[in-house]
């Protein structure tokens, strides 16, 4: 994954830019487009952070096997608001199970993410189903947020990889019981009541575990290494 674009930034910055971003959106009349942004997102996102408090997003399909309702019960009581960023046909009734402090976006591209990530605290992946691999996880290390997720298939390898990174003590908040609602709460929690110093340091982890293991040069060694034995 490309680890420039996906950076850490300052909050005032990213903030700045995922605005402006957003109002480059084209006209997406009453959502009629469920590939394109929710119109309105630029005043919305301005609202949305300028409200306290930790925020966690999610980035992925809004299919019932991704696992969004289980984010959306691990957050009831938590002091916490979230951005869902995506698509599908599970969204509206995700729209019925969510409190007042969860914002849907819509789809979005690179070019809002890369923004939106540095703004959020905690990034879920929280997919029931097998994965081969969970991409949207590792921008976010990349992004210097901490990720939680599944712990299982290709997810469970990116657990592994922030594992050699984060100190021993807060390995186990690298990933949940898959399905366990209750398992993600508890980590969900765990990592937002970290001050924010020790936040800071595990999102520095992060970076480092996905330069470490997913940057292009990474993977391109890795694939080369056979060859140049």
């Amino acid at each position: 994954m490309d680890v420039e674009a996906f950076a850490p930034r300052p909050r005032e910055q990213a903030l700045a830019a995922l605005i402006e971003e957003a109002r480059r959106d084209p006209p997406n009349p009453a959502g009629a487009d469920e590939r394109l942004p929710d119109p309105g997102n630029a005043e919305r996102f301005e609202a949305f952070f300028s409200r306290a408090g930790a925020t966690v997003v999610y980035v992925g399909k809004l299919l019932e096997n991704k696992g969004v309702h289980l984010l959306l019960e691990a957050l009831k009581g938590l002091d916490a608001k979230a951005v869902v960023v995506g698509f599908g046909d599970y969204r509206a009734e995700l729209e019925r199970m969510a409190g007042p402090n969860v914002l849907f976006s819509g789809a979005l591209e690179h070019r809002h993410l890369a923004n939106l990530l540095p703004l959020a605290d905690v990034a879920v992946a929280p997919s029931i189903f097998p994965e081969a691999f969970g991409m949207v996880a590792v921008e976010a290390a990349a992004a210097g947020v901490p990720p939680l997720v599944a712990r299982h298939s290709g997810l469970a390898e990116i657990a592994d990889g922030l594992e050699r990174e984060y100190p021993e003590e807060r390995r186990e908040l690298t990933g949940f019981t898959n399905g366990d609602a209750g398992d993600l709460r508890s980590k969900l929690e765990a990592l937002l009541l970290l001050p924010q110093a020790q936040r800071d340091l595990l999102g520095q982890a992060a970076r480092r575990a996905a330069v470490a293991n997913w940057s292009w040069q990474t993977v391109a060694e890795r694939l080369l290494r056979p060859f140049t034995i």
